[in-house]
């Protein structure tokens, strides 16, 4: 359609599109625009939460282990949008959306203009020439999404490969912002190169594949280190001083003089008199006060004073003189020292009967006393783990660095092979996965970016492989992690395989019963959820029967006040007229509901029932109740109107379902 056949309010909205566009590249830098380009939290905030339902068979484990993790069936920015309670929880979400390679990428050309359908659409295929668009179009308000559920210091990690890495590499950036990129991490998913990419014979290998790594904001992100291993602990062993403790040698200076000049300075060696200063562009490493200790320790006395080596620097347009660290009463001359021939005789003495004692001091200068200060690495005092670095480098680290841009080779994430013997392993051949993760870049990637007792977020769950890491993480490590994975499946055979092979493998994991065999139990558990067609308002709320109801709290609670356990444990149903689930406080949750036609009004006999439903199950005295009405009320009761309260819970607002509103979308 041309320009001047567009309705006013079309051209306007043009307009402003057109505006904010350019706002933000004025403000961020470089942005995509692209064919159907729309903000995305214009998008989001079309889309509503989704009635769910809490399927009991396809969930595993025991009571209090289900209600930890959580697997949905569905769409995932439905799901996202539902799962308004972890909104700014998630420590990290990795996961592995559809590369667009013309097998794998379903697109639904209607859901931008009702993000609230829940197809998935046809198959894009490879010489469709808006496929790049569409797959920005679909991939755009996801991210934004995911982005919306991290913690302030959360990390995203998303796996992709050539065909739209450079794409989704300034979709990041224009969300995420550059500022905020951890690092491009490089993986090998092949042993042997393959001249097919771009489909053409003879490109380049398309052997690895990669993995972009952001965070939510940088400065409150962290990078974790890794397990160390049985080598690194080696370089420790056969101390050459006695120490009863294990240590190594280690460099005593640090990064960064420009901004520690202070602590560029020299140190007088006790066993030779010589003047030591820090590398170039170095500084020493440990305060002056400690390093003189150490210094100290070796026999002799040590003084700071000026030796006239030129040590300065300007500071508020005054010079300030830095002053060595020097055996007492030696006399220097620009900066060499003058005469002291009786001082140093008796400092080297005192230095080498002390080496001979042993156990050195943990500043010293080499093992015949002859060479610059070097720093004893106790490996006590360094950290369990080892930082994330390319081809593991030969050094232990006490602080983990930047991760830039880095090359995992298959020895350390493992290939995409592997990923395929691993699923085929769990759940068997058939499963037509012809591109499954490997378990070890998976779980390296966990390791790094989500602490012990953190929750990782996996829209695009697929075989499972992300849970499976998880749970594997927890029992080598006694963690305490937590998944949700969020899958709607629906291959050639329109198979939603959330259910036959996601869950399915994490129950096997779960339980040790493989395909191949048994193998030794993860342990754990999950609940399942499906997310259905309607949507939330206060009229599908009104009209729900009790166990919906109950599936709707279990989901929707969230306890402001711990934030950490504020899932709802369920109990079993029909065992009580209204408690329904307790909380991690062993507070009781009741349903004052018995069907949408019947009274749902708290009243002082209705009370009196729950409070001996809470003494016969031994819970605490304060009580949770859900109900239409509530003409009684006491200090020990917590009210919850249905549906006001539960709307608010699951992060309903009226106002920005445009589709409930005359106009659509263009309504506010």
């Amino acid at each position: 359609m041309k320009y001047e056949e567009l309705p006013r309010s079309a051209l306007i909205k043009l307009l402003q599109d057109n505006d904010a566009a350019r706002a933000e590249a004025g403000k961020d830098g470089i942005v995509l625009n692209y064919t159907g380009r729309a903000a995305p939290w214009q998008i989001v905030r079309q889309v509503k939460p989704r009635m769910c339902e809490l399927n009991k068979r396809a969930s595993v484990g025991g009571a209090a282990q289900e209600v930890a993790n959580e697997l949905w069936d569905g769409e995932n920015l439905a799901a996202m949008v539902t799962l308004y309670k972890y909104r700014g929880q998630v420590d990290l979400v990795l996961t592995d959306p559809p590369y667009n390679t013309g097998e794998d990428f379903r697109y639904n050309d209607k859901w931008d203009k009702d993000p609230n359908d829940p197809d998935m659409g046809e198959l894009v295929a490879k010489d469709d020439g808006s496929r790049h668009s569409k797959w920005l179009r679909f991939m755009t308000p996801r991210l934004w999404m995911m982005r919306e559920m991290l913690k302030p210091g959360g990390v995203i990690a998303i796996c992709i490969d050539h065909r739209e890495l450079y794409r989704l590499g300034v979709l990041m950036d224009e969300i995420f912002h550059e500022e905020n990129r951890l690092g491009i991490i490089n993986w090998q998913k092949a042993y042997s190169p393959k001249s097919d990419t771009g489909g053409k014979k003879g490109g380049v290998s398309t052997a690895t594949e990669y993995v972009l790594v952001y965070a939510k904001d940088a400065e409150r992100a962290r990078t974790a280190l890794l397990d160390r291993t049985e080598a690194m602990d080696a370089r420790y062993k056969d101390v050459p001083d006695d120490d009863p403790h294990e240590w190594k040698s280690g460099d005593a200076s640090g990064p960064n003089a420009a901004t520690h000049k202070r602590m560029v300075y020299g140190i007088q060696s006790p066993f030779t008199g010589e003047i030591f200063y820090p590398p170039s562009g170095r500084c020493w490493a440990n305060e002056k006060a400690q390093m003189k200790s150490w210094l100290s320790a070796w026999g002799s006395e040590y003084v700071e004073c000026f030796i006239d080596d030129g040590n300065q620097f300007v500071e508020k347009g005054k010079t300030v003189k830095v002053g060595a660290l020097v055996l007492k009463g030696m006399k220097f001359s620009e900066g060499k020292p003058v005469g002291g021939a009786k001082i140093l005789t008796a400092a080297k003495k005192a230095a080498e009967k002390r080496r001979a004692q042993g156990a050195w001091p943990a500043l010293y200068f080499g093992l015949a006393g002859q060479t610059g200060p070097q720093l004893k690495r106790y490996l006590r005092d360094v950290k369990k783990g080892k930082v994330p670095m390319t081809y593991w480098a030969n050094e232990d680290y006490d602080e983990p660095t930047d991760i830039g841009v880095q090359s995992w080779d298959h020895s350390e994430s493992g290939h995409s092979q592997t990923g395929i013997n691993e699923l085929d392993a769990v759940v068997g051949k058939g499963h037509n996965f012809k591109t499954v993760k490997p378990l070890r870049l998976i779980k390296k990637i966990v390791q790094i970016w989500c602490k012990p007792d953190g929750i990782v977020l996996d829209p695009f769950a697929g075989s499972g492989t992300t849970g499976h890491a998880v749970l594997e993480l927890n029992k080598e490590s006694e963690a305490s992690r937590r998944f949700i994975l969020i899958e709607q499946g629906n291959n050639e055979k329109g198979d939603n395989y959330a259910k036959t092979l996601t869950a399915d493998r994490v129950k096997r994991v779960i339980t040790g019963k493989w395909k191949s065999g048994d193998r030794e139990p993860l342990g754990g558990g999950f609940r399942y959820f499906t997310l259905k067609r309607e949507k939330v308002d206060a009229n599908a709320v009104n009209a729900l029967a009790r166990e919906e109801m109950m599936d709707l709290l279990l989901v929707s609670y969230w306890d402001r006040n711990d934030k950490t356990k504020s899932y709802l444990q369920r109990l079993p149903v029909g065992e009580h007229k209204h408690l329904f689930a307790v909380n991690n406080r062993n507070e009781g949750f009741f349903l004052v509901w018995t069907a949408p036609d019947q009274p749902s009004t708290l009243t002082r006999a209705v009370f009196k029932e729950i409070v001996q439903e809470a003494k016969a199950a031994g819970l605490a005295g304060r009580y949770h109740v859900y109900a239409s009405l509530a003409p009684y009320t006491g200090n020990d009761i917590e009210f919850y109107k249905i549906p006001d309260k539960v709307l608010e819970h699951i992060g309903f607002n009226a106002r920005a379902d445009a589709y409930n509103n005359e106009g659509g979308m263009d309504a506010d």
